[in-house]
């Protein structure tokens, strides 16, 4: 015994499914699906259920109204007075059942509210005798909630999507640069322990941009300005005057007039003996940011300019010469030749602490050490871990341009037949972006290359060249990565293309099944 009987066209069948289970989840007993018992009349099944049904749902539609079963249901309905039309599209009603009131549908979804289907609630809560009561029913798993169809066309849509997506998602490649540059910019790696620049021998080396120089002499001599002797370019014996230092007093160099750029010169004093002198090794704080630029013909000299670091540490094994422009001596007592803006120094520090101190300005130091002429190769730095590199020097209009002086190459261990060997040629710009890990193994000069030789490896994300105006990105998206491990590529495309075709096929079975 069923509470609605439902009448409808067969070609109506999905809408009045949907509808008939709709009404199941408020508590009623719905008569709808028209299996007959094996043996059993059509006729006086049909006549059996409605008779016990408390109410009769007439669906009127384009189709059922030219079905003589449904108007002969509605008709057997209304004479038991438990007729209820309703009407899901705009097709008229036969006119020996529109005096009654009917309930509109056509725009009726499940579980949106609706007017119609208020009134249709209440009209069968009237006959039923019974109110509604809503009854939760789990929403089916996803795939039965997708046509069987779409898991057919699955398989492409999603390699056409995963293609997509491993195609912009670019990844690090291991790259490794050989090449010449006049102008070199990085910034110290933070996560790579304490890196170093030098050691260093050199003929002299200038220091700028700083605020104060301090040491701990053994012995200092001041040479008198006036006795210097153009021909020698020196000072006779006679021109040294020592100052007084007592114990291990620190003094130190500090500028006069900052706006009259002060410098001090570093020489060996033996310099008619040795033609350089040691200079040790440098620690670089990490996160500081280096520039090196080449100067002087033959790469005789170099610009260092470090900044982000407060002080710098320069330490030296032997006697030292200091000629000092615009700056003063702090920490001793009566000195003469105040009045001249360049002096000249005799220092031989204490072997317990053979350094300068030298307290940084806001965009230094800047460390100028020149080399003797005629050296074939001359190893600067190694070993630098670095997060970022530019190469690049700005002209007197203000542009950026490449700082390459000659040519070079640049491989990619591991993505050879992807990405080749590229060939670097002077003034062709590079970009490395992104770095992880990346070291300049080398920085040298020599005699015949018009700048510095730079040697590098690491990670890189972004890799880019550009000769004229053409940029050229060379990248290794995660689709290169896994198109290079072929036996992980056919996996994953096996998998996908196996699973997503047997879940369509098994809901097509069903389907034609039913």
């Amino acid at each position: 015994m069923s509470d609605i009987f439902i009448s409808y066209s067969s070609k109506d069948r999905p809408w009045v499914e949907r509808f008939a289970k709709t009404l199941e989840t408020h508590g009623w007993s719905v008569w709808w699906d028209r299996n007959i018992p094996t043996g059993g009349s059509f006729n006086a099944v049909i006549r059996q259920e409605l008779r016990v049904a408390s109410c009769a749902i007439v669906v009127w539609s384009e189709q059922s109204v030219e079905s003589e079963w449904v108007q002969a249901e509605a008709d057997e309905a209304r004479k038991q007075e438990k007729y209820l039309p309703i009407r899901i599209d705009e097709s008229a009603i036969p006119l020996g059942f529109t005096q009654r009131t009917f309930q509109s549908l056509v725009d009726w979804e499940p579980g949106a509210d609706h007017p119609g289907f208020s009134q249709l609630l209440k009209d069968i809560e009237r006959l039923v005798k019974s109110p509604p009561r809503r009854i939760e029913i789990g929403l089916k798993p996803w795939w039965k909630r997708i046509h069987p169809l779409w898991f057919v066309a699955l398989p492409p849509a999603l390699a056409a999507v995963v293609w997509i997506v491993l195609n912009l998602w670019t990844i690090p490649v291991q790259v490794e640069v050989k090449l010449t540059t006049e102008r070199l910019e990085f910034v110290v790696d933070t996560t790579q322990g304490k890196p170093v620049l030098g050691p260093l021998d050199v003929r002299s080396v200038a220091i700028e941009k700083f605020t104060a120089m301090t040491f701990e002499p053994e012995t200092l001599e001041v040479a008198d300005p006036s006795q210097y002797q153009v021909e020698t370019d020196d000072f006779p014996p006679t021109a040294w005057k020592p100052l007084n230092v007592t114990g291990s007093k620190k003094v130190t160099l500090a500028t006069k007039d900052s706006t009259r750029h002060p410098r001090v010169t570093v020489e060996g004093l033996n310099r008619k003996e040795q033609k350089t002198f040691h200079l040790d090794a440098m620690a670089v704080v990490p996160g500081a940011h280096v520039t090196l630029e080449t100067r002087g013909g033959n790469n005789e000299g170099l610009t260092v300019k470090i900044a982000g670091q407060e002080h710098v540490s320069l330490s030296f094994r032997e006697p030292l010469k200091l000629v000092a422009d615009y700056s003063e001596l702090h920490g001793l007592g009566d000195q003469p030749f105040q009045r001249y803006d360049e002096l000249t120094y005799r220092v031989h520090l204490h072997e317990r602490a053979s350094g300068i101190e030298v307290a940084a300005s806001l965009d230094g130091p800047i460390l100028s050490p020149t080399f003797t002429s005629g050296q074939s190769t001359i190893s600067i730095f190694s070993r630098i871990p670095v997060t970022t590199l530019d190469f690049t020097r700005q002209e007197s209009s203000g542009e950026r341009v490449s700082a390459l002086t000659g040519e070079g190459t640049m491989t990619f261990p591991g993505y050879e037949s992807l990405l080749g060997t590229v060939a670097i040629k002077k003034d062709e710009a590079i970009g490395l972006e992104q770095l992880d890990q990346f070291t300049i193994t080398e920085i040298s000069l020599t005699a015949k290359a018009n700048g510095m030789h730079l040697k590098g490896n690491g990670m890189a994300k972004q890799i880019r060249t550009k000769n004229g105006q053409i940029p050229i990105s060379r990248r290794v998206t995660k689709f290169d990565e896994l198109w290079h491990n072929a036996r992980l590529a056919v996996l994953f495309t096996i998998i996908t293309a196996v699973f997503t075709a047997s879940l369509g096929a098994y809901r097509l079975l069903k389907e034609f099944k039913r």
